[in-house]
């Protein structure tokens, strides 16, 4: 059951991608593409791999702070590993098995792994869905936006922003209001159990928010100009601040559970955000295309690590 949920996630994904190039012209796309400027990819490459860097800092900071002190490669690879789960994986899931990974290579345990991750999840997603509205805000001062897509959009960060406070109240609120809430949902009563030994080793981290805060928002400078590299790689003249609040809005949809990392929705959206700055449909589907080969062709760092912790995940 499992795998054919997967397998129609994956031609749900193909699906909206084919029509996508369908409606905009593949030959059209495929020329658009050909005029990339190599250097610009590359610097684009070098921006995402820098913001990997400062995330697996993160990691590895808030892991020393519960005393673990682990190698810097050590916790990049497996970050690393992680983020190429994510890219396999609805909603960008599969991120949550860097913990398991983390066990494997340095023998931290698990809830303590998931601690320095599910928090600063959490407030990664306050953040996106800060920018997101400043991005709708600032978009739907555009000339012919439609208003469904700036509603459309805003209901998107509101779900996210709701999700992202959930995660902080599981992972720091006292435990009787963490656990009956728990209790409550479904899927997540079978956790309930073991949430006591997360909660110790998360909140001993609760302290670090001033830390966590300033490195997201540092990778969030990089983040941008990996979308900004970009779109010079394609002779697209925006300002690097357009996407310094587009990344936040159309990343969400790296986060909607129905395909592999929003596979075919991001990419959609992007082409429709693009056109209202006045790209042309091609190149803005080019960039798309551009952006999640940058994402797996760096991610691909992680492939050895996901091999080895295979028996283990």
């Amino acid at each position: 059951m499992k795998k054919n949920r997967i397998f129609l996630q994956v031609v749900i994904g193909i699906a909206i991608i084919a029509l996508l190039l369908y409606r905009i012209g593949i030959y059209d796309v495929i020329s658009a593409l050909k005029k990339t400027i190599p250097l610009y990819f590359i610097l684009a490459c070098l921006s995402y791999i820098i913001l990997n860097i400062i995330l697996a800092t993160r990691l590895r900071y808030l892991l020393a702070r519960q005393g673990h002190a682990v190698k810097f490669q050590t916790v990049f690879l497996s970050h690393m590993g992680g983020m190429m789960i994510g890219d396999l994986t609805p909603g960008r899931s599969g991120y949550f098995l860097t913990p398991p990974i983390l066990k494997k290579n340095t023998g931290i345990p698990i809830t303590d792994g998931m601690a320095c991750i599910f928090a600063p999840q959490a407030i990664e997603f306050i953040l996106k869905v800060s920018g997101a509205f400043l991005a709708i805000i600032y978009i739907s001062t555009l000339s012919g936006i439609s208003k469904d897509l700036l509603i459309s959009a805003a209901i998107g960060a509101a779900i996210l922003l709701i999700v992202g406070i959930l995660m902080l109240i599981i992972s720091w609120k006292d435990e009787n209001v963490s656990l009956n809430f728990l209790g409550k949902i479904p899927f997540f009563r079978k956790f309930v159990d073991n949430i006591l030994p997360f909660k110790e080793r998360s909140v001993g981290i609760k302290g670090s928010i001033k830390a966590i805060l300033l490195m997201t928002m540092i990778g969030w400078v990089f983040a941008a100009l990996h979308w900004f590299y970009l779109g010079k790689a394609l002779g697209i003249e925006l300002p690097y601040f357009v996407f310094f609040l587009l990344h936040p809005l159309l990343t969400i949809l790296m986060f909607v559970p129905l395909t592999p990392a929003g596979f075919g929705i991001m990419e959609t959206a992007v082409t429709i955000v693009l056109a209202l700055f006045g790209v042309p449909q091609a190149t803005a589907v080019a960039f798309s295309i551009l952006m999640r080969a940058s994402i797996i062709l760096v991610d691909l760092l992680g492939l050895k690590t996901i091999l080895s912790s295979l028996r283990d995940l």
